[in-house]
């Protein structure tokens, strides 16, 4: 992703979090940037996806991205 970055001349983050959840908005600058590092043609890197498959990707990416608790940690007790 590093290089990625600095051969497209994007933020790092935003390569990111392209990566992380490939349906957030992103202007076309970007996305042509990316295209020209790699070596493809920009519409190599655009699908057309219906709106629920969509949503039932990002779902799954959200459960994959989930922070999971530490083994060997239980949860606080609340006290009254």
């Amino acid at each position: 992703m590093n290089q990625l970055s600095q051969r497209a001349e994007v933020s790092y983050n935003i390569i990111k979090a392209i990566y992380r959840n490939p349906y957030r908005p992103t202007n076309t600058d970007t996305v042509n940037r990316i295209a020209h590092a790699l070596g493809v043609p920009t519409t190599i890197l655009l699908e057309d996806v219906s709106v629920e498959e969509m949503i039932r990707e990002q779902r799954a990416l959200a459960a994959e991205l989930a922070v999971p608790q530490r083994p060997g940690r239980w949860p606080r007790r609340q006290t009254p």
